[in-house]
């Protein structure tokens, strides 16, 4: 006699869903009935590629990696278009904002995030939006496409609102639109969170030179306009006319779902190591989850989590997640940026520099007891992923610290190279 397969229902069809499925197509799915449920029309896409797709360097086919007929052609259900609005944990169902319920045996949350609001009055205007999907981009390249060039030369076209990864590639690619582009950030230098001053100086002034030009330490609290954008106002009191806005400063998880459900979670829906919820019957993956109270925004460590629900879901295996550093890197041409691990130099370290202004090259290292923990290269990051491996394998550098700023050439690859040179 055949064994039941058993219902995966799927909720959320974003770059974690796609993956999750690549891991479990690897495995054995013949004992599931895979169900994929997605509120965007099209299939699964690489959103990290919305900002060359918006510079225009690569266009939307390019990016979606499984069509309609991928799903159809492996035999998955796929369900688009449609939001999921409870769970119904006792009847073991999901119900739709259509009013349909469908079944599962195992539930897996891969709901994703929104972007982040920023406290400032009059949101809702027209000509304000989001950078997240592939509707905000196509957006963004209709006004772009019909913008007003005639206009006065100080006038700003393009107000971008945070000075992250996010916000940095949505002005690039606005900038090469042929738009005027300001972009403001309410700290004291750009990207802030993996960048020192030093390196954060570098990268405002090559984005400069690509016609970006920036507000710092400052913020927007109030947009300006009757029905559609016309100004910002900022903390600092000043104002500026703008024809449209991009608020780029962040994501928040998508927990309500798993929340309303009776899920156990704070900033998201929290998971174990093996990306099991509270419920036996669900899991979680993705930008939705916290695991040890961190939550996720960069793909790296969601790839592991795919593997790891994969495993269990297909044989039922342990194999635990950890959430290890990730370099940072900016999808602008021209613009070679690499920083992992510790970025601020503090007493604890022991700190290895070079800078060459007139080359824009600038390379910090941070050891502490005599092993890498931060590294920020800017203008030549080709030994970033050395000096990652060496801060992951906690190497002693003794030897070769003196030869580390120089990069493999000099310090080689193997710890005895150096020394017996």
């Amino acid at each position: 006699m055949t064994e039941k397969k058993q219902s995966l229902v799927i909720v959320g069809n974003g770059m974690a869903t796609g993956r999750l499925l690549d891991e479990l197509i690897k495995r054995d799915v013949s004992r599931f009935n895979i169900t994929v449920i997605g509120d965007e029309r099209q299939g699964s896409y690489n959103r990290i590629m919305l900002s060359p797709v918006l510079a225009g360097e690569t266009d939307v086919p390019a990016i979606i990696g499984k069509p309609s007929a991928w799903y159809r052609d492996r035999g998955i259900r796929f369900v688009s278009g449609v939001q999921v609005k409870a769970i119904e944990r006792e009847q073991k169902c999901v119900l739709t904002t259509e009013g349909n319920r469908l079944r599962y045996d195992h539930l897996v949350l891969a709901v994703g995030s929104r972007p982040a609001k920023i406290p400032a009055e009059n949101q809702a205007l027209e000509k304000i939006y989001s950078f997240r999907t592939l509707r905000d981009v196509d957006r963004l390249l209709n006004v772009a496409r019909f913008h007003d060039r005639d206009a006065r030369p100080t006038d700003t076209d393009a107000l971008v609102i945070g000075g992250g990864l996010l916000g940095l590639e949505a002005a690039y690619g606005l900038a090469l639109k042929g738009l005027r582009v300001t972009l403001v950030h309410r700290s004291g230098w750009l990207l802030n969170r993996q960048l020192d001053k030093t390196a954060a100086g570098y990268l405002q002034k090559v984005l400069e030179a690509k016609n970006i030009q920036f507000i710092l330490s400052d913020e927007v609290v109030r947009f300006t306009g009757s029905h559609e954008l016309k100004a910002a106002e900022f903390k600092s009191g000043r104002t500026l006319s703008c024809k449209l806005c991009v608020i780029a400063t962040g994501i928040t998880p998508n927990k309500e779902l798993g929340l309303q459900a009776g899920l156990k979670g704070n900033r998201g829906v929290a998971v174990d190591a093996y990306m099991a919820t509270s419920d036996n019957s669900i899991s979680a993956i993705g930008e939705c989850v916290e695991f040890k109270g961190a939550t996720f925004g960069l793909v790296e460590p969601i790839w592991h989590q795919c593997t790891t629900l994969a495993e269990r879901l297909c044989y039922n295996l342990k194999l635990p997640f950890e959430n290890s550093a990730v370099p940072t890197k900016l999808k602008v041409s021209g613009v070679n940026l690499f920083s992992a691990g510790d970025f601020l130099t503090s007493d604890e370290h022991r700190e290895l520099l070079y800078c060459d202004d007139n080359a824009g090259i600038y390379r910090k290292i941070l050891l502490r007891d005599n092993r890498i923990v931060g590294a920020v290269l800017f203008g030549d990051t080709r030994d970033g992923q050395d000096y990652f491996a060496m801060l992951q394998s906690k190497r002693d550098v003794s030897d070769i610290a003196p030869f580390l700023l120089m990069g493999r050439a000099f310090y080689g690859t193997e710890p005895d190279q150096t020394a017996a040179a």
